[in-house]
């Protein structure tokens, strides 16, 4: 994950979508100028939104490099409130001595640059500063920056320099290390020689602010000391990678685009049940599928479409993707090739990070990286495989994770790693789901409540993928298969048929029907269930019900046919169980729909 967040972040910025490494984009503007004369300063009042050097500080004394608060790059020490910063001095301090380090520093290449920082310097330590003009209105945590108004440099902030840059990054390579010491060694992204880093000063933004670590096996990290060092000792990064790996990742995490809340906790944002998504395309160029054109936007729409609930029940639906699941169903059967002749769909790829908040960290729950080449036959199957007809049996269409995870009511992670590898990695889904499925459809207010009617087609469309994923099944029992002659099925059809003539016998004037008190009996124990559903039926509703009586005497048949009753019905048959139910009450719901749509037009006539 960090090598592909590293080479992201590059790529950004080149674009110039991310700022250099060891720089942020603070939230606060630079508000003032110092402008460097031959002998004096001369302040002016700016507000520039850019990017400046950056070290993680919190409560220590710590200055940035010719750009700072004012506390520090001037020894301003009255706040917005009228409060004194009494360690501005310090602070002061600090600042002038970082230009005492950069003028020693014999690394620098450009002498107009020396030359200007020398005369900052002298200006600084000679109190320049002190007699500024409207410096009383500046506050400690005005942000301010240096340019000379000589030279070659006229005009240009001192710390955009590129020998600033250079300077800079040397010197949080050495604030980094692990425990102030010099470690080198073959950085683990970008395999370069370099001073290894013992954390990372940006924090990456999820929830809260947390540093992003990458902890090695207690055999590798032989430059760590104590019993544990794999507790502390970061994955061996050199300062440029780490630091690119924090920006990409926030540039991700703050990008409605690129971040989704699959699960969430009622409680807590900070919850490790907690568990949010970021992903991104890697698009040289555009796609052609068939007719369409798919730019990187769209490809990343389409792809983390499978992560999204529908609009009336996601948290967040105002940042849904505008492409259905169905759209991309038929997309993805269409050739897909690359607009440029020198590209290969192999050259395009997909990654996906699942995070939780854990105690200050993040937890990485799961990391996927497919190319689009093997992702694009792995989403036709799982589309194909949650695909199912409505509960009032519309056209069949594919289900999205999130949906089934809150169908399930599951904060277990085990869930979604399943789900997600299975939709991007081509795994078949793990036994677990079928259970947690079967358990969930037995609630009364899933099989009864019409608000809830999302949850049982989620339900059955989870136990369809876990039961026949990959095979033919997962077509066929996208709706009513009425040649299907598994016993489990059949019991499930035949309950269906029992509860709709008992609706009709009672004129649909019935709130809570027999299913309430004998679905779960029903998909366990056939045999000892039926007999007195199908007599009480007999006797009380299909008589009421004639048109019904030739779907009973079939599904019956059918049973007959494969040995009666079971006694008992295994985990994988109370799935089948479950789908037959589902699929033999949406076919009702349907014809019950088409005659009454018939008796409107002929009242119209």
């Amino acid at each position: 994950m960090f090598k592909a967040l590293v080479e992201l972040g590059r790529e950004l910025e080149q674009k110039g979508d991310l700022p250099p490494p060891g720089f942020y984009d603070y939230k606060d503007p630079i508000r003032w100028r110092v402008r460097i004369l031959g002998n004096d300063f001369l302040l002016t009042p700016i507000e520039r939104h850019v990017a400046r050097p950056f070290l993680g500080r919190t409560s220590g004394v710590q200055a940035h490099l010719l750009a700072d608060e004012a506390a520090y790059a001037l020894g301003v020490n009255k706040d917005s409130k009228g409060k004194t910063d009494r360690r501005a001095a310090e602070k002061f301090a600090a600042f002038v001595a970082l230009l005492e380090a950069l003028l020693a520093w014999p690394r620098s290449s450009d002498p107009a640059f020396q030359e200007s920082v020398a005369v900052l310097h002298r200006g600084l330590t000679s109190g320049w500063a002190e007699r500024l003009q409207g410096l009383d209105h500046a506050t400690s945590k005005d942000w301010v920056e240096f340019a000379p108004e000589f030279g070659p440099l006229q005009g240009q902030p001192l710390f955009e320099h590129p020998d600033a840059s250079r300077f800079w990054l040397e010197k949080l390579e050495e604030i980094t290390s692990p425990g102030g010491k010099a470690v080198w060694g073959e950085c683990a992204v970008c395999g370069n020689p370099a001073r290894l880093i013992g954390r990372i000063p940006l924090g990456v933004k999820l929830v809260g602010n947390s540093p992003l670590h990458s902890f090695n096996q207690a055999s590798f990290p032989s430059y760590a000391a104590g019993a544990s060092p794999e507790k502390s000792a970061h994955l061996g990064l050199c300062f440029r990678c780490a630091d690119t790996a924090s920006r990409a990742f926030n540039h991700l995490s703050q990008n409605e685009r690129h971040r989704k809340r699959i699960l969430s906790d009622p409680n807590r944002r900070d919850a490790l049940t907690n568990q949010i998504a970021i992903y991104w395309v890697k698009a040289p160029a555009p796609i052609e599928a068939g007719h369409e054109i798919l730019a990187p936007d769209h490809l990343n729409e389409m792809l983390v479409a499978m992560l999204q609930g529908d609009a009336t029940s996601n948290e967040d639906s105002e940042t849904a993707p505008r492409a259905t699941l169905a759209q991309i169903q038929s997309l993805v059967q269409l050739p897909w090739r690359p607009r440029e002749s020198a590209l290969k769909l192999d050259d395009y790829g997909f990654f996906l990070a699942v995070l939780s908040p854990n105690v200050g960290r993040i937890a990485l729950r799961e990391w996927i990286n497919v190319s689009l080449s093997e992702l694009k036959q792995r989403l036709l199957l799982f589309l194909t495989a949650t695909s199912i007809v409505s509960p009032w049996a519309d056209p069949a269409e594919p289900r999205p994770v999130a949906e089934l995870l809150r169908a399930l009511e599951s904060h277990n992670p085990n869930h979604l790693r399943g789900l997600l590898r299975a939709a991007y990695l081509g795994h078949h889904p793990p036994a677990g789901l079928v259970q947690a499925a079967v358990r969930a459809v037995r609630n009364v207010s899933v099989l009864q409540d019409p608000r809830e009617s999302w949850r049982f087609r989620a339900l059955a469309a989870l136990i369809k993928l876990a039961m026949f994923y990959g095979s033919e099944e997962a077509e066929t029992m996208q709706s009513l298969d009425t040649q299907r002659k598994s016993p489990g099925y059949l019991s499930g059809r035949l309950l269906a048929i029992l509860e709709e003539a008992q609706k009709r016998a009672q004129g649909y004037n019935i709130n809570r029907t027999i299913v309430e008190k004998f679905y779960g009996a029903a998909s366990t124990a056939p045999a000892a269930t039926f007999g007195m559903l199908v007599r009480t039926a007999t006797v009380s509703h299909l008589q009421k019900a004639g048109s019904l009586n030739p779907l009973f005497e079939e599904v019956i048949s059918a049973l007959d046919d494969a040995g009666g009753f079971p006694k008992i019905l295994t985990l994988e048959e109370q799935a089948e169980f479950a789908l037959g139910f589902y699929h033999q009450r949406a076919d009702f719901r349907a014809k019950s729909r088409e005659r009454k749509e018939a008796a409107t037009e002929v009242g119209h006539e």
